[in-house]
């Protein structure tokens, strides 16, 4: 920094120059000015650049949303993909894995919305979305074995790989217990009663085919499993009214008997009391 001279008289004469000290207090406040200008405008800098990745973000998630919302799952999975693999971090990226896991329940690959939503609930344990990725997870489970002719022709449940219809129990179950509070509580509160006289149904009508070829012990066995899992399903009564009959094609009347007793406290109007 240059400095200037101060004229000391109009005489020339006594001409003579003063030069200023050097102020070092001032002079280390310019240099802290000049680096908190600096700073300011680093932070604009990357104010600007986030804002520009926000944007960027918020771009491709309504890209990937319109795609969604249109039935272009494939289109939607992809863009959703290339939101996460660019901006890894964010609200956008988070919400796209949860719309992933729904774009592949919409397309029926079970597997991977299944897949999907586990990762989310990997990746954010404390969002309050985790209930909506354990109920993604129960109702991919649920739709297994179907088809987009369900609505004319409707699956048997009852002949239905019964893994799937556990997992989707426990999934349900698990929501239940763990979100008591979730708007889905409802949804799959029915849909697990739904489930247990379903899966109770496939031990009760395998019960009958062993009963059919007078394996009684094996009809006793699964209807024993019917009870032991599936306890206040409407198929109780006529489980224990085929027991019943097994005890007696093996000549023991006390058991026989001790079975329809509880049939009758089940169920007093039930044809086999009769």
């Amino acid at each position: 920094m240059a400095h200037s001279a101060t004229l000391v008289s109009n005489d020339p004469r006594q001409i003579r120059y003063t030069f200023p000290m050097i102020n070092h207090t001032t002079k280390r406040f310019a240099l802290a000015a000049a680096i908190c200008a600096s700073l300011v405008l680093t932070a604009c800098g990357s104010a600007e650049k986030q804002s520009d990745t926000s944007t960027s973000a918020e771009r491709l998630y309504n890209q990937a949303k319109r795609a969604l919302n249109r039935g272009d799952f494939l289109t939607a999975v992809d863009t959703f993909e290339t939101l996460g693999a660019r901006f890894p971090f964010g609200s956008y990226t988070q919400q796209a894995q949860l719309d992933i896991a729904y774009a592949y329940l919409k397309q029926n690959e079970f597997d991977n919305a299944i897949a999907s939503a586990d990762r989310f609930i990997k990746l954010y344990p404390r969002s309050d979305n985790v209930d909506y990725a354990i109920y993604i997870k129960g109702v991919a489970n649920f739709s297994r074995g179907g088809s987009f002719m369900e609505k004319v022709f409707p699956r048997d449940m009852a002949k239905v790989n019964q893994n799937w219809l556990r997992a989707a129990f426990a999934d349900f179950d698990a929501l239940v217990r763990q979100y008591p509070n979730s708007k889905y509580v409802s949804d799959s509160l029915a849909r697990m009663e739904f489930l247990r006289n379903e899966m109770a149904r496939h031990e009760f009508i395998t019960a009958k085919f062993y009963y059919q070829r007078g394996a009684m012990v094996a009809t006793v066995n699964r209807i024993n499993f019917l009870l032991e899992h599936f306890d206040g399903s409407k198929h109780v009564p006529n489980a224990l009214a085929l027991m019943a009959s097994a005890y007696g094609s093996m000549g023991q009347a006390d058991l026989q008997d001790d079975t329809l007793r509880i049939l009758a406290q089940t169920e007093p109007d039930h044809p086999a009391l009769n």
